[in-house]
């Protein structure tokens, strides 16, 4: 048995349903969550959301939010989600690239942080954008890791 995990921004619901895992970026750190977890909550940083579903994983982008966690239930009220099909991955590329120029620029302590959380929003859209071309699965170890699916 699963926990129910609620993914919802201002502009939609994405999931509401029963799940048996997911693995999470706060700010303190990554996380992971199966059924009957310790409650607590935290902010979420950019990154990467894997959702194990029976023998499927799925993967989301999350530009930040906060992550309720209970032992039945997990509520994430995100900025912004992208499912992995709906990066686009020439806007990213494009989006790394102007931080990466801008960094190299003379810059305001502020901006250089606006440019940095940039950067670090494009990678991760970018590394799923290339886990997903390359077959392998959110959470699946490569070889040399010396893992298979469901890994994690």
């Amino acid at each position: 048995m699963g926990f129910i995990l609620s993914l919802v921004t201002q502009e939609r619901e994405l999931i509401s349903e029963e799940v048996d895992f997911i693995k999470a970026n706060g700010v303190d750190g990554e996380f992971g969550v199966l059924p009957g977890h310790t409650p607590f909550i935290t902010l979420l940083d950019p990154g990467e959301l894997v959702v194990r579903k029976g023998d499927s994983l799925y993967a989301y982008y999350v530009s930040g939010g906060v992550a309720e966690v209970l032992p039945k239930s997990v509520v994430i009220l995100a900025n912004t989600v992208e499912r992995e099909d709906e990066i686009d991955e020439q806007m990213a590329r494009k989006a790394r690239h102007n931080a990466e120029e801008a960094l190299k620029q003379p810059i305001t302590e502020s901006e250089r942080q606006t440019y940095l959380l940039d950067l670090k929003r494009e990678t991760v859209r970018l590394s799923i954008v290339a886990r997903r071309r390359s077959g392998q699965h959110p959470g699946q170890l490569t070889e040399e890791d010396g893992g298979g699916p469901f890994h994690i």
